[in-house]
């Protein structure tokens, strides 16, 4: 029995030590707690950081509150905290020693606020800080000594804000950083030397700035970028070697700037780069050995320039682009053998041109294509096999084009019926002759593509025959008994095939006289034909005469 209420007292006391140490701490009233770890407060009317937080969370969160300035000590001391977010509320003031008492704080985010300055003493006391976020406040400077204390910061994101300026030596201690993004600002200019301290660094955005120029070798000393981005700016120039050095560099982004001319090597230096965008600028011409530095290039875009043609060879060193982008330019020629080199390539962006004609052999060296966009330019055909080569291509554009359905356009109906749903856009439709004006090419027959005055292509009305196994762009004609057929294209008809009777004996044809005639009235999925064949001997020697196609 003694035993017993020994058991009975001992379980006793472990409930009770259980329930007094196990239960979790306290939650403000305006939070939220998650497994005492993780702490949301989003009281709309919250215009302090409350008492009472959780002093073992790792992660605090401060989402769209009335708070309008961090003090001093306000959030007390934790050696647990490794994140804190102050998310679209109303900061305008921080200040110094905010922070102060988290040491093991890795992450501090402070976005979405009308916070206008950030004093240097705001980061004193964050030694394990690797990661700070300021985007879209109303930061108009960085303050100098502002990061004198954030050593270890690998990450640092100023998105958004109204920076006009950076103070040359901003950057110094930053030795670690490896993402810097400026992007949003309205900075005007890039202090001589201010990148050199971040030898590490592998992401720089400077999007969407206001950017005149680029000072000479404000990138050298970065070679471990593998991201650089200069879009949305205003340069209307890249200095000499300027990406020299980088030769890590993956991604380039050089869109909706105001770039005239570009020199020849000005992309030598970047053997690894895999995306390029020069969309958006006012490019009117490229060199020819532009992209012979970049073999490994995935991507490239140049829509939306003034490009009327491009020089030969100017891809020939691309045999690993997958994606060009050439539309939305003034395109009214393109050599035959543009594309030659290019094996990997898979998408194609031809539209918004002034693209009258297509060499017939363009596509010739693109084995892999899957899709090609020719709408929005000035065809009125496509040349006979030029999708031939092509085994891969499954979705082509071509709407908004004046489209002659005539015997021309024979080839292009052949190919669009023998694959299921290959256009991507809006489906194109015949802008002549008027008979057909508006008519989808889908819904043409091939007996109707009419070609006045071309020989062997007299079509008859309401002729429906099904395409046969003809080459590309003809049409074998022939009776019904097959003794006689002849191969026609559009301009032309040849390759005769007569089953003539067993010849006269010797004697008989012995002089000048008739062999034999004959005339036939062919068909074909193109309509019908008229053959007549005369075939005479003369001084013992036959002699055939053409056959003339002729309407029936």
């Amino acid at each position: 029995m003694p035993h017993l209420c020994r058991l009975v007292v001992h379980t006793l006391l472990g409930l009770g030590s259980l329930l007094v140490g196990g239960l979790p701490p306290p939650c403000p009233p305006t939070c939220q707690c998650y497994d005492t770890s993780k702490v949301f407060c989003s009281e709309k009317r919250m215009q302090e950081i409350p008492a009472g937080l959780p002093g073992n969370a790792t992660q605090l969160f401060f989402v769209e509150t009335a708070l309008s300035s961090i003090r001093s000590g306000a959030l007390g001391s934790s050696t647990a905290l490794t994140k804190l977010v102050f998310l679209n509320n109303d900061i305008q003031e921080l200040e110094a020693g905010a922070f102060r008492g988290l040491p093991s704080l890795a992450e501090l985010e402070v976005s979405g606020n009308p916070l206008p300055a950030v004093s240097p003493g705001v980061l004193v006391g964050l030694p394990s800080l690797s990661k700070l976020s300021l985007g879209a406040n109303a930061i108009r400077s960085l303050q100098p000594g502002l990061f004198a204390s954030a050593c270890r910061l690998r990450e640092l994101r100023l998105p958004a804000n109204k920076i006009e300026a950076l103070p040359p030596g901003i950057f110094r201690p930053l030795r670690h950083l490896q993402t810097l993004d400026l992007s949003q600002n309205i900075l005007a200019e890039l202090p001589a030397g201010l990148l050199a301290p971040l030898a590490t660094l592998r992401l720089l955005k400077l999007s969407d700035n206001l950017l005149v120029q680029v000072p000479p070798g404000a990138f050298g000393a970065l070679g471990l970028l593998a991201e650089l981005h200069l879009d949305g700016n205003r340069l209307e120039e890249l200095p000499a070697r300027v990406f020299a050095g980088l030769g890590g560099l993956r991604r380039l982004q050089l869109q909706h700037n105001a770039l005239g001319s570009l020199a020849p090597d000005i992309f030598a230096g970047l053997p690894n780069l895999t995306t390029l965008s020069l969309e958006g600028n006012r490019l009117a011409a490229l060199p020819a050995a532009l992209f012979t530095g970049t073999p490994h290039l995935l991507h490239l875009s140049l829509a939306h320039n003034r490009l009327e043609t491009l020089p030969q060879g100017l891809f020939a060193n691309l045999s690993a682009l997958q994606t060009l982008v050439l539309s939305h330019n003034a395109m009214v020629h393109l050599p035959a053998g543009l594309f030659q080199g290019l094996v990997g390539l898979e998408v194609l962006q031809l539209s918004h041109n002034n693209l009258s004609s297509l060499p017939a052999g363009l596509l010739a060296g693109l084995p892999l294509l899957t899709a090609l966009a020719l709408d929005h330019n000035r065809l009125a055909h496509l040349p006979p096999g030029l999708f031939d080569a092509n085994e891969e291509l499954a979705r082509v554009g071509l709407a908004s084009n004046p489209w002659a359905c005539d015997c021309r356009l024979a080839y292009l109906l052949g190919w669009l019926q023998d694959f299921s749903k290959p256009l991507i856009d809006m489906q194109p439709s015949c802008a002549s002759p008027a008979a057909l004006q508006g008519r989808s090419l889908l819904d043409v027959p091939q007996g109707q593509l009419g070609c006045p005055g071309a020989p062997g292509v007299l079509l008859e009305e309401g002729w429906h025959g099904q395409p046969g196994e003809d080459a590309s762009g003809q049409c074998t004609y022939s009776n019904p008994e097959g003794t006689v057929s002849m191969a026609c294209d559009a301009t032309s008809c040849h390759q005769i095939s007569l089953q003539l009777p067993p010849p006269p004996p010797p004697r008989q044809a012995a002089g000048p006289g008739l062999v034999y005639q004959g005339a036939w009235v062919l068909r074909s999925r193109c309509g019908t034909l008229q053959v007549s064949v005369l075939v005479t001997a003369q001084n013992g020697d036959e002699a055939t005469s053409p056959g003339v196609p002729s309407a029936p």
